[in-house]
């Protein structure tokens, strides 16, 4: 809501109901949005989201085109799915559809191009990567499967499909089995990517070491991160130490939470070794938000792909020094929190773990 309503007043409300597509299609499919809005204001169907009622009714083709969703709905009594013998409810009838184990129904709201630019592309992402050709399905990761019972008194199958729909938002404010999304979020990150850390064993005092961070994509079907990533926050925390001594470090916050890159408040740039994977969105060379850009830069990892970090400091005395490194993620950053004036949800903003590696220096 916040980000709507922030959209909207810096461009004019020439955002319209954009946004509504994917995040609200009931009620972008009925006209029944507000393009400013609260919560309280809305129709309580419109307010759910996205229902299970409106993915089940989606139907081919699933297409998306430039700021713009093709939806093809049938909404009337029968509901679509992948079970071949369901138990027969008074709720709805059942259609049989294997597409709904397949990336395609995926595509139309996560391959979003807006204004030729292609720039939340995780469909075109899986469909170009080796998962893609290998016919790994999004539904392998974020639609898992287990055994049991799709309706009380119903059969044990083994193949039912979990809609949490894991990925990396987290509920911010109170909502159902919040601390059980935030662990299977974890879950899924810690399996996310591998991570190298390289550097001498050996080393004598005032030496600059070079201790270099690989991090691959090795385990994703997309680029990581992917989505919004230009407001992603993945990156590299080191930091080398000894007894309580730190020498050096980078991907630490400031006195804010925040990274201390461009958007740190308190101490912009302050971090000249900072890596971080993501991108920035440009409209006339200048920093734009995704409904007003022209171009962008995204230094996301693709699937299969790797980048390295390197790191130099300086040992002032002999002794065994610790190195770590760990991969880091967090969806978003305090600071847009604050740009958007919701500061008391900033420390709901969880920082995950992905990968964590440890190595020792000896200087003599």
């Amino acid at each position: 809501m916040l980000s709507n309503n922030s959209l909207q007043q810096s461009t004019g409300g020439r955002l319209g109901k954009t946004c509504f597509q994917c995040h609200a299609p009931v009620g972008f499919l009925t006209g029944n949005t507000k393009e400013v809005f609260e919560f309280s204001d809305l129709d309580p169907l419109v307010g759910e989201g996205i229902t299970c009622d409106f993915c089940h009714v989606l139907r081919p083709p699933y297409l998306s085109t430039n700021q713009s969703v093709r939806y093809t709905v049938d909404p009337g009594g029968v509901k679509y799915g992948t079970m071949t013998n369901p138990v027969a409810s008074s709720a709805h009838t059942h259609g049989y559809d294997p597409d709904f184990d397949r990336s395609v129904v995926c595509r139309q709201c996560h391959d979003l191009t807006v204004n030729n630019v292609p720039v939340e592309i995780t469909f075109t992402e899986w469909q170009d990567s080796p998962w893609g050709a290998m016919s790994v399905e999004c539904q392998a990761c974020h639609m898992r499967t287990y055994t049991g019972r799709a309706v009380p008194g119903g059969p044990v199958r083994p193949d039912l499909h979990r809609h949490t729909f894991a990925g990396v938002d987290v509920a911010i404010t109170e909502f159902p089995n919040k601390a059980e999304q935030r662990a299977e979020i974890d879950s899924l990150l810690k399996n996310s990517a591998s991570m190298d850390l390289e550097l001498p064993s050996l080393a004598a005092t005032g030496d600059t070491v070079r201790a270099s961070v690989r991090v691959r994509n090795d385990k994703t079907g997309h680029n990581l991160p992917t989505s919004v990533f230009f407001n992603r926050q993945m990156w590299i925390e080191i930091t080398v130490w000894r007894r309580t001594d730190t020498l050096y470090r980078s991907g630490h916050f400031d006195a804010n939470g925040d990274l201390m890159d461009a958007k740190s408040a308190l101490n912009p740039n302050g971090d000249p070794d900072l890596t971080i994977f993501g991108g920035t969105l440009y409209k006339n060379g200048e920093e734009s938000n995704v409904f007003e850009l022209d171009s962008l830069v995204n230094n996301t990892i693709p699937p299969f792909g790797a980048r390295t970090a390197t790191y130099g400091f300086v040992p002032r005395e002999a002794g065994q020094w610790n190195v770590k490194a760990r991969l880091l993620f967090r969806p978003f950053g305090p600071y847009l929190f604050r740009a958007l004036g919701a500061d008391a949800y900033v420390t709901e903003l969880p920082v995950f773990e992905m990968v964590v590696r440890e190595s020792i220096l000896t200087v003599y």
